[in-house]
């Protein structure tokens, strides 16, 4: 058990997780889960990779919960924690061949005109995912912080991406201008627009 003098709502938190309080996990689960998310989505390659990442960082504290010296670091612990999985995630799907082609859809659709508009229509709507794809890595990940887990503070973000503190702001300004300046300098196709 944790002492609970003036310990922080971490601390609190976890004294009750130890002794046993499911009603702690579920606020301890909704007050980090925004920030583990961040994280887990700026490392992970896909939403799935991600959504394990955040299972593994709980299932990591449940499994270490009575080896927590500084309940307080909490919040420090888990972004690492994170962190740490997604890269070795990444790493292993890296190591990962596909198998098998899922080759069902193919063929099924005729070649004809409504087709090809249909095509360039999927095409047209993934602008800002390709746009997106093509900013540095740094401003991908800051940018999927700040948009999954808005309430995050700075603080949180610097030390879940090694980003100074004081860069983040001017940063994620520079970010978003690259990536409006490919959303503007990318061509529609002349069937969509019309």
């Amino acid at each position: 058990m944790y002492e609970v003098g003036e310990a922080g709502p971490a601390a609190v938190l976890l004294n009750r997780v130890a002794s046993g309080d499911e009603q702690a996990w579920r606020e301890l689960v909704d007050l980090y889960t925004p920030v583990i998310w961040g994280v887990s989505r700026a490392y992970a390659g896909n939403t799935a990779d991600a959504e394990d990442v955040c299972q593994a960082t709980w299932l990591s504290l449940a499994e270490n919960l009575e080896r927590l010296r500084e309940p307080d670091a909490l919040p420090g612990w888990l972004v690492t924690t994170a962190r740490r999985e997604a890269i070795r995630l990444r790493r292993a799907r890296s190591r990962e061949a596909p198998v098998g082609l899922d080759t069902d859809h193919l063929g099924a659709t005729e070649h004809s005109e409504a087709a090809e508009k249909l095509a360039l229509r999927v095409v047209s709507g993934t602008r800002l995912a390709q746009a997106f794809g093509a900013l540095p890595q740094r401003c991908q990940q800051l940018l999927r912080v700040l948009a999954v887990a808005p309430e995050t503070t700075y603080a949180q973000v610097s030390e879940a991406l090694g980003i100074p503190r004081g860069t983040i702001g001017p940063k994620k300004s520079r970010c978003l201008a690259e990536l409006r300046r490919r959303l503007v300098s990318a061509e529609l196709p002349e069937e969509v627009a019309g």
